[in-house]
């Protein structure tokens, strides 16, 4: 009877840009398969199972359409399939198919589903499908709530047992009157003992029901019936007729819905089209309340073949603060904490500073706070190895100063984020993770959303991290154990949620949502945080004017994952992308807004420089500002020149940029965008300065210098072994024919160009530059660490070792 029984533990949204529910929305690109947790004919020894075809030729063309597939079983956990053709190729494509088979490993429990979130229910077929389904009150009102918002519910074979009493709110049939159809009572063999354990007759329920019963005489030749919103099948035959029929009628369950404004949008990933086994992305765009696209391109999983849908999973770095920074809110809120809290209340082991540092500090990135991630790298950690979040406390518990009095002055550090971290766990007594599940995730639906703490964490439905090697693609394993600065995991369904929050709160209120985006201050509550990527808001995110409308933005970018998102508050659309594509996916994200938005932008994509008005210098005027400039803030290092006529300026080997005056003494970069990004030089006394600004950012100051040089000789003085205690890490210096360079075991070579006197810039971000110090010999006793992500951290020279004869 059966072909092989074994046990196993367990788009389309096309909308139009104008007035569809979030909830049909959702709904409309995620399907519920119902199956049954049945192991046996009732309490016969006879084995029973769920169908295999009939559950993977339907979810083949689903997923194949962009939607997703979710189990539910009355118990939850693993079924049992049968009458597997291990010859049908898409038998057995599932069959080996881990992200499949792991579903049906883990189905849900009816308690776990939210009804809203799926356009179809879906009862496979199988002996299985007579026990255990019927009678199930939960799945009973899932079937309900689903047809009531404007759903479809369909059977196939045994399946359609599933419908037997399937009533309304007022007790009458939910299918009075409609053509049902299922396994009829002809085809059994009603003399065998697996008949005998049957709890019902299918067209005798569904008659005793008030539905119509009917059937084709014969089987195998695809017989199915559409009546209303009801999908039913006779057998197996019918699988991939009657789910092209559920599809059909999802999209005209809105006859508002534009495909040409769906076309568009996909056109923005085309580059997925007919492309397999390639890593891709996942799109939301949102406007106002309403959903306007949600789909996956791309695959999950290379080595599986599993395809991205709109609840695959991905890591969404540094995007991950905003969920931080609502939690404390949050718990302001709730008057469980105030921001202008002394830290040190809820973290005793932080070092007293003499200064209080508020979590108003740690919000407003004013804290003084060395960046650990900076630390942890000095220190050398490497990105194989596991980091933890006691490690991070640990090497911000280790600094006993700060770089400068707390609220007076803004500079990036991951370790506010962490100790907002422990702040929640310190009131609340919950982890971030178990504070934001509560919270945050659970009253928003967000089902497939988490933040890691444990790097062995095993997250289903995840997309693997990818990036290019020399041999192609690899994986690129994160191993953080941290939360708060990154580590969230969530779906494209998800972060919709998440944004729709924002327009109408579930959990924070409006006020809250409100201060979010606000700009962050310093302790005089008037002075912004303005680097060139915006003014920052306390949701860690930037406001920045794109072509002249404002926008607010992120973007996350750890391992092979890459997130960005986009909001234009005035005209309250919401674009984001999120991606295991190794790759910036701004402009995927980008485009898709602009499909919306269409022509509110007042100014161009690209400043248009012929049509820029510009001043006439001679070569000689354009020399004067020719030279190196050093910015001892940002300790950044650039240099202007004159060729062909043109002032140009270069940092480090990288591209050159042109600069055409607009004023005297004023230049703005030739580039290819919206960005105005000018260089004002002027005199003050004996020092000549460089202002750098970009857009409405904070000015950028650059002193002219002088690079100094040394000799081999000259750099000897720089060799020798130098240790900093707030580490515990050791560096030796050294030369090459490159000049001054140094390593440990755990660094790449880290090489050194000179500046200033004894001042050097290097060729790692968190080195940023070294500045020695001598005594009053003139000896070298060490140097100080200064980045723009910490200030002064001492490394003291070793004495050399002498040797004895």
């Amino acid at each position: 009877m059966y072909k092989s029984i074994s046990k196993f533990g367990s788009m389309l949204l096309i909308s139009t840009f104008f007035c569809l529910s979030s909830t049909l929305v959702f709904s409309q690109n995620k399907i519920l398969f119902v199956v049954s947790n049945q192991d046996y004919y009732g309490t016969s020894t006879i084995k029973a199972a769920n169908h295999f075809g009939e559950i993977v030729v339907p979810y083949d063309v689903f997923t194949k359409a962009g939607y997703t597939v979710d189990f539910v079983s009355p118990k939850g956990g693993a079924v049992p399939i049968g009458y597997i053709n291990a010859s049908d190729s898409i038998h057995k494509k599932y069959l080996y198919n881990s992200f499949f088979m792991t579903k049906l490993k883990n189905t849900m429990q009816p308690g776990e589903v939210v009804a809203e979130n799926y356009g179809v229910i879906f009862y496979g077929g199988g002996g299985a499908a007579m026990f255990g389904v019927a009678e199930n009150t939960a799945i009973q009102n899932l079937a309900k709530q689903i047809y009531n918002k404007n759903g479809v519910v369909s059977a196939i074979c045994h399946g359609t047992a599933g419908l037997a009493y399937l009533k309304d709110k007022n007790g009458k049939s939910l299918y009075s009157g409609k053509r049902i159809t299922g396994f009829a009572s002809k085809f059994e063999d009603k003399e065998e003992e697996y008949y005998k354990t049957f709890p019902l007759v299918i067209e005798q329920a569904i008659k005793n029901n008030e539905g119509s019963f009917v059937h084709s005489d014969k089987l195998g030749d695809g017989f199915y019936v559409v009546d209303g919103r009801f999908v039913t099948g006779q057998d197996p035959s019918a699988a991939s007729k009657m789910t092209a029929e559920i599809i059909s009628l999802i999209e005209k369950s809105n006859p508002d819905i534009k495909q040409e404004s769906f076309k568009k949008l996909d056109k923005v990933f085309a580059e997925w089209d007919n492309v397999t086994a390639k890593p891709g992305v996942a799109a939301g765009l949102l406007k106002g309340s309403e959903i306007i696209y949600l789909k996956g391109f791309g695959t999950a999983n290379i080595s599986h073949e599993t395809p991205i849908t709109t609840d695959t999973k991905f890591q969404i770095g540094a995007m991950s603060k905003q969920f931080t920074a609502f939690a404390i809110l949050l718990l302001e809120e709730k008057g469980k904490l105030l921001l202008s809290d002394d830290v040190r209340k809820y973290i005793p082991q932080l070092p007293d500073y003499g200064h209080t540092i508020t979590i108003k500090h740690l919000l407003s990135q004013s804290s003084g706070l060395k960046d650990f991630m900076a630390l942890k790298e000095i220190s050398g950690w490497r990105d194989k190895d596991v980091f933890t979040h006691k490690d991070a406390l640990d090497l911000i518990f280790r600094q006993k100063e700060l770089d400068y009095l707390p609220g007076t002055k803004f500079s990036f550090t991951s370790s506010g984020l962490i100790l907002l971290a422990e702040v929640i766990k310190q009131t609340s007594g919950q982890t971030l993770a178990e504070f934001s599940k509560e919270h945050i995730f659970q009253p928003l639906g967000m089902t497939n959303t988490l933040f890691s703490d444990d790097n062995e964490m095993i997250i289903p439905n995840m997309a693997a991290s990818f990036q290019p090697g020399k041999n192609g693609l690899k994986h690129h394993f994160i191993n953080h154990s941290i939360a708060g600065t990154t580590n969230l995991y969530t779906s494209a369904a998800d972060l919709s949620r998440w944004y729709l929050n924002f327009e109408n709160p579930k959990t924070g209120s409006k006020k809250l949502i409100q201060k979010l985006n606000s700009p962050v201050t310093l302790n005089d509550e008037k002075k912004t945080f303005n680097p060139t990527a915006g003014k920052f808001l306390y949701g860690q995110q930037y406001l920045h004017a794109e072509r002249g409308v404002p926008k607010i933005w992120m973007y996350g970018l750890e391992g092979g994952y890459a997130s960005n998102i986009f909001i234009f508050p005035k005209q309250k659309v919401t674009s984001f992308v999120l991606g295991n594509n190794n790759r910036y996916n701004g402009s995927l994200a980008m485009n898709m807004a602009v499909e919306v938005l269409g022509d509110v932008f007042p100014e161009p994509p690209a400043i248009d420089f012929s049509k820029l008005k510009t001043i006439k210098l001679t070569t000689q005027q354009l020399e004067a500002y020719s030279g190196y400039y050093w910015d001892s803030e940002k300790i950044s290092s650039l240099r202007v020149y004159v060729k062909n006529d043109t002032l140009r300026y270069q940092v480090g080997n990288a591209n050159e940029n042109s600069l055409v005056p607009i004023a005297e003494n004023i230049f703005q970069m030739v580039i290819d965008s919206d960005d105005v990004i000018k260089f004002k030089f002027l005199r003050e006394g004996k020092v000549f300065k460089m202002i750098y600004t970009s857009g409405e950012s904070d000015e950028y100051v650059y002193k002219h210098y002088t690079p100094k040089t040394y000799s081999k000789a000259d750099l000897d003085d720089f060799s020798g072994s130098y240790y900093c205690e707030a580490l515990n890490v050791s560096y030796t210096f050294t030369q090459d024919e490159k000049g001054l360079f140094t390593s440990n075991k755990n660094q790449p070579e880290i090489n050194f160009t000179p500046i200033l006197a004894d001042l050097f810039l290097s060729s790692s971000r968190s080195f940023g530059s070294i500045r020695f110090i001598r005594d009053k010999q003139q000896k070298i006793t060490g140097f100080y660490i200064n980045s723009d992500r910490i200030r002064n951290l001492l490394f003291e020279k070793k004495a050399a070792k002498t040797q004895t004869l």
